[in-house]
């Protein structure tokens, strides 16, 4: 049985490495979206360090009523210029993106003590302009707190009695990280679903209802051989490349984010070790033979090759969506997402990223379901290639 298994994985290999283009076309959907990712994510990084490096270019109106205040700014790498006599309506329109108002009283109650409020015009509905407000609140936030001490220490009070309960932030992640690194390393799980479920997308429905349109698999099922047998060689045929495109996809991702040039770009420092690849290479596998085993599934379920398309795009969209959206939202996993297939594997990638200690008994658990689903989608094709339909594209036996 297996030499006859084994002839039919070399057929179906054979097959494939000849078909060119779908080849090209699946390891250029699972090899792209690690390029994306980083050139995306990569860029965003880049030009919000680069807004809070450089200079703030800050519009004041009545700069002339704070002149301390004025100075502080200045010597913080805020660049002051006069704002419009429209300046509201100037920050409505996205023309500038903050402006400073000093009223004229602001000097007389300042020097009197007493509380010499400010306005910040700012446009909240336009992104583009967060990061030079929040730079310039917290600036001005600073200089109030500073002289705010001066006051209680000119009165013979200790600016410490207003710090009830000081806090220190201390980064205990196992791997240093900046902030741009760890949304980065959260994307690992995304890559590696995408590369799972459409890695062997084209080949899983090729080598069913493809060869049912091109009328090739009547005459390979013509021979002495079980059904079952040509379908377990489909299966481990495409699964073997499912495997080898997950693999690619996740070490050309993490490779790219080594390289010093891509670092130099993207403001990224992170360095990831093979042993961690691997790790989550392995703690693929009980996906890829999900989402092989459900592709192959639809594919003996189809009537067409655009039928079968379909509903392996249904698959995999269903397959990584929940990779994506766990990735970037702030949801703290509880224990009985680790049972859940995709899901659980998602939370393990991220812990062994991490380089956080896994807890195996999870791991095992979370695999055996997810691989026995996969078998039960297996026999459910089984049962599809022991009927004429496997042959007629969905019509009664």
């Amino acid at each position: 049985m297996f030499r006859r298994i084994w002839v039919i994985i070399r057929k179906e290999i054979v097959d494939n490495l000849r078909d060119r283009r779908s080849v090209g076309n699946a390891l250029f959907a699972v090899l792209v979206n690690p390029l994306l990712y980083i050139v995306l994510f990569g860029f965003l990084n880049r030009t919000f360090s680069e807004q809070v490096e450089r200079p703030l270019e800050l519009y004041v109106s009545g700069a002339a009523n704070a002149p301390n205040l004025i100075q502080f700014l200045d010597q913080n790498n805020v660049d002051i210029l006069e704002a419009p006599n429209d300046a509201e309506a100037a920050v409505r329109r996205g023309d500038l993106s903050v402006v400073l108002v000093i009223p004229d009283d602001f000097d007389e109650r300042f020097t009197k003590g007493e509380p010499a409020q400010v306005q910040l015009f700012i446009d909240q509905s336009n992104q583009s302009s967060s990061i030079p407000s929040s730079r310039a609140q917290s600036l001005i936030n600073q200089y109030s707190a500073q002289i705010g001490n001066l006051r209680l220490l000119a009165r013979g009070i200790s600016p410490t009695l207003t710090a009830a309960v000081p806090v220190e932030t201390v980064n205990v992640a196992p791997q240093q990280t900046d902030g741009g690194a760890g949304v980065i390393l959260n994307l690992l799980p995304v890559v590696m679903m995408t590369a799972a479920f459409y890695g062997g997308f084209y080949l899983a429905v090729d080598t069913t209802a493809g060869e049912r349109e091109r009328k090739s698999l009547e005459p390979l099922l013509l021979n002495p051989v079980p059904r079952r047998e040509f379908l377990l060689g489909k299966f481990l045929a495409v699964f073997a490349f499912t495997l080898m495109a997950t693999f690619l996809a996740t070490a050309f991702f993490l490779v790219l984010l080594g390289i010093p040039q891509v670092q130099a770009f993207t403001n990224i420092r992170l360095s990831v070790g093979w042993d961690v690849i691997l790790t989550a290479v392995a703690l693929m596998i009980p996906v890829a033979f999900l989402a092989v085993a459900l592709e192959m599934l639809v594919g003996a379920y189809a009537r067409s090759v655009k039928e079968a398309s379909t509903y392996a795009q249904l698959v995999a969209f269903a397959g990584f969506m929940p990779a994506l959206f766990l990735s970037v939202l702030p949801i703290r996993p509880q224990p009985w997402m680790y049972y859940i297939p995709t899901v659980g594997q998602l939370y393990f990638i991220n812990d062994a990223a991490r380089g956080l200690p896994l807890n195996w008994a999870q791991v095992l658990l979370c695999s055996a379901i997810t691989l026995g689903i996969g078998v039960a989608a297996l026999v459910l094709a089984m049962r599809f290639y022991n009927q004429e339909r496997i042959l007629l594209g969905g019509a009664s036996s």
